[in-house]
């Protein structure tokens, strides 16, 4: 980095990768990575309408590589890619169909006999009431679903512990039931071969994120369904983008208490801001930055500049409801809002039952319709 020293800068990452075949390096979170309650975000993050693929932005995996020995991050990445997982498959409306090849012996002629194996299963025992066919069969039961099937049943072994002792453990009980009985007449039998064949299609794209997933959660245990009982120390090397994740948690946030009044990222001549609240008696442009000495300090210049940028960008005031707003308009005085995160107070949803304007009643010192809101992470009372 220019005029800095040499060295590794995390930024707002949390995580673990190897620098080279010998060395990882492993980073967790400031606030101390057992205390932060990684599922309540999560959930909060699948409360809002963002698109499957807008989560998948907020952390990286490289299923690729050799695990790394990181106990304390072993209570971040399973629950993060099976609430990702359960998520994507709960937002599949109705399930995908196809014609699969079966070879049985039935009681009736279906498809067509298969003459030779017939003779050797059947005629040759003198088992005349079955006769062995091959046929297709339009069915939900295909590879994709089966797939997914088995990494659901993975997945209610991972939250089992989860389910058992987290606050939020009755929501995802309830998400995981509702999947599987979307799944109740797929098998769960699936090879590894099959896997590695499925494919993904363009049409349909929750499937392919929820495919995507299922294949690295069972490639995250081998295959194997008892090994999610186990204790795990070694994850795989991934990244987290906390900044991102706090901005997707506050969205969750807003979208449950205020619907269709809070807008994600709206494109302006500037920039993006994250969230543009638009109601009959108030409008705001609100920022989120994961900078918890916000609490105590003064807001950079910088990030004055960038807010004040936004609430003079005509396209953004325009889908606030400035309608007749051009160049030569009296400057309207928009209220922009910074949300930081500190310590958890064990309110679940500020913004709950509360009208934003109610939240905005002290502007900063010396800055006009400038105001702080702080969203506290939510916090663990104990570890799972």
């Amino acid at each position: 980095m220019d005029n800095s020293p040499w060295g590794y800068y995390a930024s707002y990452m949390i995580g673990a990768e190897w620098i080279d075949e010998k060395e990882a390096l492993v980073v967790t979170t400031k606030r101390g990575i057992e205390k932060i309650d990684f599922l309540t975000m999560f959930m909060t993050c699948f409360t809002s309408d963002l698109s499957v693929e807008a989560f998948s932005d907020i952390y990286n995996i490289d299923s690729e590589a050799p695990t790394i020995y990181a106990p304390s991050l072993k209570g971040v990445l399973s629950p993060l890619v099976v609430m990702h997982f359960l998520g994507v498959v709960s937002r599949i409306r109705s399930l995908k169909k196809g014609y699969v090849h079966y070879s049985k012996n039935l009681k009736k002629v279906k498809g067509h006999i298969k003459v030779m194996t017939n003779e050797r299963k059947n005629i040759a025992v003198k088992r005349f009431d079955r006769v062995f066919c091959d046929y297709d069969e339009y069915t939900a039961d295909i590879p994709e679903n089966r797939l997914i099937k088995k990494a659901l049943l993975f997945s209610k072994r991972i939250l089992k512990p989860i389910i058992d002792n987290h606050q939020s453990g009755t929501k995802a009980k309830i998400m995981l039931s509702k999947a599987l009985a979307m799944f109740e007449n797929v098998s769960e039998c699936v090879q590894i071969r099959e896997v590695r064949q499925i494919k993904g299609h363009k049409l349909f794209s929750e499937y392919n994120e929820a495919v995507r997933l299922a294949k690295l959660i069972l490639q995250r245990y081998d295959y194997s369904i008892s090994k999610t009982s186990m204790e795990e120390e070694n994850v795989l090397p991934f990244t987290l983008d906390m900044s991102l994740l706090y901005e997707h948690y506050v969205y969750g946030l807003l979208h449950e208490a205020y619907g269709n009044r809070i807008s994600y990222q709206y494109k302006g001549e500037t920039g993006y801001p994250d969230f543009l609240y638009c109601s009959n008696g108030f409008r705001a442009i609100l920022d989120t930055k994961y900078i918890p000495k916000y609490e105590a300090s003064s807001l950079d210049n910088n990030v004055i500049r960038q807010l004040s940028g936004y609430s003079r960008d005509l396209p953004i005031l325009k889908k606030l409801g400035y309608k007749n707003i051009d160049e030569e308009s009296p400057v309207p005085n928009v209220p922009c809002i910074i949300i930081y995160p500190k310590d958890g107070d064990g309110i679940k949803n500020p913004f709950e039952k509360r009208e934003l304007k109610d939240l905005c009643k002290t502007p900063l010192r010396k800055l006009l319709k400038f105001y702080k809101i702080c969203i506290p992470l939510p916090i663990m009372d104990t570890i799972i």
